[in-house]
């Protein structure tokens, strides 16, 4: 394999696309604007004229009332889908590019974090925004066993707090994604810079 070869791999390999992630966000963002000022619009508007049985009205808003809380959830679910989805696109591409580069792994040493880092031959923590990964995956974590703040998280990350309710994730979203395209970034040149199969 010739050395241009090699570099146009390891390029490719640097970019992780996360442009459907995003447009799943903006989509279901715009979707759930629309529905939330459908309800309102609806609830405000109504009347006890509407109405064959004039007492039904405050069931009628307690069900709008509802269904606006429905689309708090979705969008809370939808907060968690995009971390959990990061996570996992960074996961599969790091296992990919380092069976590439390490053939002789297997994969029981690409099955977790702890593993990996024994496998591999760079430190992965001195990455550059290993920390923001890091935070990644413990709030994949987080949202896939318990939908709260873990004690794991809590000491790695002092800003959450040990047993609360995962928040803001659509903030740590936007915080994350740029650093977490970064920590790629380092992994891939570690990888190839260290590389079994593309040495010269």
């Amino acid at each position: 394999m010739t050395r241009s070869l090699s570099k146009l791999l390891e390029s490719l390999d640097c970019r992780i696309d996360t442009e459907t992630l995003g447009q799943f966000r903006d989509h279901l963002e715009t979707s759930l604007r629309n529905r939330e000022k459908s309800l309102e619009h609806e609830y405000s508007s109504l009347t006890e004229e509407q109405f064959e049985d004039p007492s039904l009205i405050d069931s009628y808003r307690a069900h709008l009332e509802d269904q606006a809380y429905f689309a708090g959830e979705v969008r809370k679910l939808s907060h968690e889908l995009c971390i959990v989805a990061l996570y996992r696109q960074i996961e599969l591409h790091s296992k990919r590019v380092a069976k590439r580069n390490f053939p002789c792994l297997d994969n029981r040493q690409l099955f977790n974090i702890a593993s990996l880092k024994r496998a591999l031959p760079f430190d992965l923590e001195t990455l550059p925004q290993f920390a923001a990964f890091d935070e990644l995956r413990l709030l994949n974590n987080a949202i896939k066993h318990t939908g709260r703040v873990s004690d794991e998280l809590a000491k790695s990350f002092p800003n959450w707090k040990l047993g609360e309710e995962l928040k803001y994730l659509d903030t740590r979203y936007e915080h994350l994604e740029p650093l977490v395209k970064e920590y790629v970034k380092a992994f891939v040149s570690a990888a190839y810079a260290n590389s079994e199969k593309f040495k010269f």
